[in-house]
């Protein structure tokens, strides 16, 4: 099995500088956890978990959504443009506040982790698709928000986030277009190397 750094170099990065890896997915696939196991097997790309750009939401509902504006000006329009440094500011829930920006250099890639990142507007090198059935994201779904009355977890994620994930599923394509699927239920290591 080669592992993803072998297969990315099968080719030179798209935009002449460095790789551009996309990891996309329902939420609770478990895109996350697969970023921080490929962390190990490559060296000197800069991982960006997209639950950083998510921002609390003044709704009776949703209690948050992405900041597609700050998401897009910190790290994907200097993508676009080939450079090698990205602001990352993540918003941090605990203190209700942005946490302190650091500028990030890219010397060998980035990996995105983050739903819809298949329909950024980025040349991807390499795209991964995590597949999990809806009921298991669910399920992982209501387990990492405790803080949150139970009955109004399972309604954002039933009426807001899933159906949007369908949407996007439907037209979109995900498995078909990725260049490798993933079972976001069975061990990685079996999976890529």
């Amino acid at each position: 099995m080669k592992s993803l750094l072998e297969q990315l170099r099968l080719q030179p990065p798209r935009n002449g500088r460095f790789y551009t890896v996309a990891i996309d997915g329902r939420g609770g696939s478990g895109k996350t956890e697969l970023a921080a196991y490929l962390s190990g097997s490559l060296p000197g790309f800069v991982i960006i978990n997209g639950d950083d750009y998510f921002e609390p939401l003044q709704n009776e509902l949703a209690w948050g959504h992405f900041n597609e504006s700050r998401f897009d000006l910190d790290v994907l329009t200097p993508i676009r443009g080939g450079l090698n440094r990205i602001v990352h500011q993540p918003y941090d829930f605990e203190k209700g506040a942005l946490a302190t920006a650091s500028n990030l250099t890219i010397t060998q890639g980035i990996v995105i982790e983050r739903c819809f990142s298949f329909n950024f507007a980025i040349e991807w090198d390499f795209k991964i698709w995590v597949e999990t059935a809806k009921a298991v994201c669910l399920s992982r779904g209501i387990a990492r928000n405790p803080p949150l009355t139970h009955d109004r977890v399972i309604s954002v994620w039933e009426q807001v986030w899933q159906p949007r994930e369908d949407r996007f599923i439907e037209a979109a394509r995900p498995v078909e277009r990725a260049d490798l699927v993933i079972d976001g239920v069975q061990p990685f290591k079996d999976q890529i190397a």
